[in-house]
């Protein structure tokens, strides 16, 4: 993928978003009708010394795991007939009545009755490695009920640590197994976006620092940073993702040209607008992908409503603009070296704004 050069008002704005600390560095990389642009910007780490980022560099992509693993697995499972979005726990999971006839789109909507978070790994620690998933999914599944399933939506890591199990019982195989024969059925490169890049053989040095860990007791570089998937060996269903800029633009922009018409592999635009166009009375959200909120977005006031996206704790995003035809890819490591820092709450919409107006020459 051959790369432009950014928008001069746009590298300015990264420029200052470095100067300002909102984050150590970042990757920022654009897709708009058949041009791409990626570029790195600031630091990979501060500490123990600085070091400068680069295009190359893997980020932890938290969250972004939800749509870009675990729902991908999903899509293909179902393309497969493997499984149906109307499939229920209770076919897979010994679950109690309140969340038995909880469907696979329910979870994927977030509007299964789970809570939005459990600080499990506290418990889980205590346990051997090879029993951690059982567990915690034991623990999920008594947890209460925390609404009425489908009367809203409620983010929850819970609903998507439990699809990552789901998945590992239907194909039987670890998830990160099924997600490097997923990739490779697509075209990419398995090294460049994936789960544990250490125990892959990528060096912990080109990977982004995330936190101090005082759980872990040192600066956590190339292992997930979030805790649950931590414990949980670094493979899991909502977290444990990582990728450099490039190779998850090109799966964004693949799934983008599915949704066109344009089919890869399993990935075709009637299985694509199955989960994008998914629409709920309990609320917004697609499935495993998010929408942009009607006020305060953080995909700005200039993307088109009907865009997908997801937000990752570590500092990063993506959004996919299926009107405009523009795929926006933030990564960066805004917990480097503390998740206290929030300033790219601001600083994201205001980003986004800037590339619709500078590379879809979009006025308002």
């Amino acid at each position: 993928m051959k790369h432009r050069p950014l928008p001069e008002e746009v590298r300015d704005m990264m420029r200052r978003g470095v100067k300002e600390k909102v984050f150590p560095g970042a990757c920022l990389a654009i897709w708009h009708r058949g041009k791409s642009y990626l570029e790195a910007f600031g630091w990979q780490e501060f500490y123990p010394a600085p070091q400068k980022n680069s295009p190359y560099v893997f980020y932890d992509l938290a969250s972004l795991t939800k749509p870009l693993a675990t729902t991908l697995c999903l899509m293909r499972l179902l393309s497969e007939g493997k499984i149906s979005l109307d499939d229920e726990l209770g076919r897979f999971f010994n679950a109690p009545f309140w969340f038995e006839k909880a469907t696979i789109a329910d979870l994927l909507a977030h509007q299964a009755g789970f809570p939005d978070h459990r600080p499990y790994f506290v418990r889980l620690l205590t346990y051997p490695l090879e029993k951690r998933k059982e567990i915690i999914c034991t623990w999920i599944l008594k947890e209460p009920l925390a609404y009425p399933l489908g009367r809203k939506q409620v983010y929850s890591d819970l609903g998507f640590i439990i699809l990552g199990h789901l998945i590992e019982k239907i194909a039987q195989k670890e998830l990160d197994c099924f997600f490097r024969e997923t990739i490779n059925l697509l075209g990419l490169n398995p090294l460049k976006i994936l789960f544990s890049p250490v125990r892959a053989g990528i060096p912990k040095e080109k990977c982004a620092a995330t936190e101090f860990c005082p759980w872990r007791g040192k600066l956590i570089k190339g292992e997930v940073h979030d805790e649950n998937a931590w414990a949980l060996g670094g493979v899991a269903g909502h977290a444990g993702l990582f990728g450099s800029a490039e190779e998850v633009l090109k799966l964004l922009v693949i799934l983008l040209k599915a949704y066109e018409g344009e089919a890869k592999a399993f990935l075709n635009r009637d299985l694509v607008q199955t989960f994008w166009d998914w629409q709920s009375k309990a609320g917004g959200r697609a499935l495993g992908f998010d929408r942009p909120s009607k006020e305060s977005s953080s995909a700005g006031g200039l993307i088109s409503r009907a865009s997908l996206g997801h937000l990752g704790f570590t500092g990063t995003s993506f959004w996919i603009d299926t009107q405009k035809e523009l795929v926006i890819l933030l990564l960066s490591n805004r917990v480097h070296p503390s998740r206290e820092n929030k300033r790219i709450k601001g600083f994201r919409p205001a980003l986004h704004d800037l590339i619709v107006k500078k590379i879809c020459k979009f006025s308002v």
